[in-house]
């Protein structure tokens, strides 16, 4: 920290004089004096040290890179334009409920990210559209996406996050539950949106063993509730069907004792009431 420069630096590294630490390459770094850094690093590899574990010199040494490539990268873009605008490449997939939309910090879904990082991000999302925006962190670069849904969507149950490293990941409630025949209002398709095959094999999985699943504990709950029905009936159940070709059923002996109620004996006429009558005809006659 005592030099006056690079070179003394250097040379009290050299020399021996500084002691090879952490916070010798620190202060090497702060100052711009990379000879004088590598001499240490280098110092204290040799001596068996685990400068790879170093984490506040390497965040450091990574902080001073990246703002030497934004000035770097101002220099190729030309005085007359800070910054180039790119439509961020996109896939989409979807289930009756939502939407999902992976976002990649580049124009070409198949090509390598143009930035790791970006800062700055706007994103806003109203019933029927999304807009983004970001400027790039290693790159002098401005990312957007804006898109006009086909169908409204709930902004209060949607919700985004960063991805893995360059992209962006959006999961967009819809109003209605229902497949959506396209994802944006215009029926051109733009040439940074592409389909998300892979998830949407995924989700269409899911949706089906969902439905299977409603159908079966429906069937189930139906079961259940005629049994419980039967049940509080009382109902004895009909009797089986005849089986083809079997004898008629003997019919039972009352006189056997056969069945509970047995048929009542006719009542034979009285003969006093036989003899009455031949009575009054006689007299009739006389």
């Amino acid at each position: 920290a005592d030099a006056s420069d690079a070179d003394a630096a250097l040379a009290l590294v050299v020399s021996g004089e500084v002691e090879a630490t952490q916070q010798e390459v620190l202060v090497a770094l702060e100052h711009g004096w990379w000879d004088a850094a590598t001499a240490i690093l280098r110092s204290m590899r040799a001596r068996g040290e685990a400068v790879g574990a170093m984490q506040e010199v390497r965040a450091t040494a990574t902080r001073i890179r990246d703002q030497a490539n934004d000035v770097i990268n101002l220099l190729r873009v030309g005085a007359n334009a800070e910054e180039t605008v790119v439509s961020c490449a996109f896939q989409w997939a979807q289930r009756p409920e939502f939407l999902y939309l992976n976002v990649k910090f580049s124009s070409r879904i198949d090509g390598p990210v143009t930035v790791l990082n970006v800062d700055k991000e706007n994103v806003t999302l109203t019933n029927e559209s999304l807009e983004f925006s970001a400027v790039g962190r290693q790159k002098p670069k401005k990312f957007r996406l804006n898109l006009v849904f086909n169908k409204e969507i709930d902004p209060e149950l949607s919700q985004w996050s960063f991805a893995s490293v360059g992209r962006l990941s959006f999961t967009l409630a819809k109003k209605n539950h229902e497949t959506w025949p396209r994802l944006l209002r215009d029926k051109k398709k733009p040439k940074n949106m592409h389909h998300w095959y892979e998830r949407q094999v995924t989700l269409d999985a899911e949706v089906k063993r969902e439905a299977k699943e409603r159908k079966e504990a429906r069937e189930k709950a139906e079961k259940e509730k005629a049994a419980e029905t039967a049940d509080q009936g009382g109902s004895s159940p009909p009797p089986p069907p005849p089986v083809p070709g079997a004898p008629p059923a003997a019919p039972v002996d009352a006189s056997e004792g056969g069945g509970e109620a047995q048929a009542s004996p006719k009542k034979k006429p009285s003969k006093k009431k036989k003899g009455k009558a031949k009575g009054s005809k006689a007299k009739e006659e006389l």
